[in-house]
């Protein structure tokens, strides 16, 4: 799994993730180690929370990793701007992820389109 985003938003707190082609890959089951490691810290409230840059970049990727987690009853997280088309491959990431936290730019949609370079 890598990193990136294409938003580009003006108050980006993390602009070390914007670029797709920096960053290093990680192995699913490397991350699922390091879970299991951290699991009696994790449980019984808590759980794994996938941010970025834009981790819908990685759907798939994260399908593997949720199916993964799910076996050791792990919560899932996901933290997306949701600026992505609502495709089978979203559809099924869904289907293994317990809380979804969406970042709205902005309620009027002019006003997102001048935070975020994408558009």
């Amino acid at each position: 799994m890598y990193h990136g985003c294409p938003l580009k938003c003006k108050y980006c707190q993390n602009r070390d993730t914007w670029d797709i082609k920096s960053g290093r890959e990680v192995e699913i089951e490397e991350i699922v180690n390091t879970v299991l490691r951290y699991q009696n810290y994790i449980k019984p409230n808590g759980g794994v929370t996938i941010s970025g840059g834009e981790p819908l970049l990685q759907a798939k990727e994260l399908i593997l990793l949720f199916k993964e987690l799910k076996q050791y009853n792990i919560h899932t997280a996901i933290d997306t701007s949701g600026m992505f088309k609502l495709t089978d491959t979203i559809k099924e990431l869904i289907s293994f992820t317990d809380l979804f936290l969406l970042d709205i730019k902005h309620i009027i949609p002019e006003k997102s389109k001048e935070l975020v370079r994408r558009f």
